[in-house]
């Protein structure tokens, strides 16, 4: 719920240069009128929510106006909806949003990085609501619920978060009218394929199979491709440990999706392609093997990665 700018929230924020907690207890939790204010806060509506997290209950009223993004998944769900966030983290690996939303996300202002949000920066940006990714720790969670409410998405599929994102937003059913129409676009695009996929990460220490929990690899079984018990045995881990060359049989699958993250991931890999142990995987010796974004395809989640993951595997297969 939105919160009013009383005397402790204007007092917090001039408090810069002293302990942040303290700053933070300052503000308190008050209620805001039910009206925007000057800097279009939220408004109310009466339609008073509560959203499932991992730290419990979250209430939220009306629709959120200043949003604060801290992970890709809620960022890409947010522009996804059209709506531009104050303030955001940087992805993994880089020094601002992800690369394939950073043409959407300029002039965002970041207020965290992949591991640590500023919680000073993001006071200062004045949200509304703050959505973070599911590995965010409680006492982070609890400097941020101080400043505004905080959704950390609870444990579950990859729509889970997501749908999480879409109800504190008060879009649900835009964000699902999104979702299940890209889902339909994934059943098509194998156009009747059978046989397996899987999604690998190429490290320098090793290939990583990425959990067939997450997105990528539920829209390739849309399209008709079944993950390999690997990805399926992995629990609520994102990714197997590294595979050595000797043991890339486990990762044989009918069509292999290698995602790299950085300039090393990309000398890694190339080095491999030299070896016998991967030129004698089943999909390399059929041109099966599908070099693809490794920011989309392994640590991105929300409808615009789908739609980019999904235009990969019409392109893979043919479609």
């Amino acid at each position: 719920m939105p919160r009013s700018r009383s005397p402790l929230r204007s007092a917090a924020l001039a408090l810069a240069a002293a302990p942040l907690v303290m700053a933070l207890a300052a503000c308190g939790g008050s209620d805001s009128a039910n009206s925007a204010d000057s800097k279009g806060k939220s408004v109310s509506g009466g339609t008073e929510r509560s959203v499932r997290t991992a730290f419990g209950e979250v209430k939220i009223d009306g629709t959120p106006k200043r949003v604060v993004t801290l992970s890709d998944a809620s960022l890409d769900t947010a522009l996804s909806l059209g709506i531009t966030p104050v303030g955001t983290s940087a992805a993994r690996g880089a020094e601002g949003a992800p690369a394939y939303l950073s043409d959407r996300a300029a002039g965002i202002p970041l207020v965290a990085t992949v591991r640590e949000p500023n919680a000073e920066a993001i006071l200062k940006a004045d949200p509304d609501i703050i959505l973070t990714g599911a590995n965010l720790e409680k006492s982070q969670y609890e400097t941020l619920s101080a400043i505004a409410p905080t959704i950390v998405p609870a444990a579950g599929d990859w729509r889970s978060s997501l749908d999480a994102y879409g109800e504190a937003l008060g879009k649900a059913d835009e964000l699902d009218q999104k979702i299940d129409a890209l889902v339909e676009r994934a059943g098509n695009a194998g156009d009747g394929v059978k046989g397996t996929g899987v999604v690998m990460r190429w490290m320098p220490g090793g290939p990583i199979v990425m959990n067939s929990a997450n997105m990528p690899t539920a829209m390739l079984e849309e399209a008709g491709l079944s993950p390999l018990p690997l990805a399926e045995g992995l629990g609520e881990q994102p990714h197997s440990d590294p595979l050595s060359l000797e043991n890339l049989t486990k990762a044989d699958a009918d069509h292999v999706f290698i995602a790299t993250l950085n300039a090393e991931g990309d000398k890694a890999l190339e080095a491999a392609r030299s070896e016998k142990a991967f030129t004698r995987m089943k999909a390399v010796e059929a041109g099966r093997d599908h070099g693809v974004d490794g920011q989309v395809w392994s640590s991105s989640n929300g409808p615009i990665a789908m739609e980019k993951v999904i235009t990969d595997i019409e392109k893979a297969l043919g479609k």
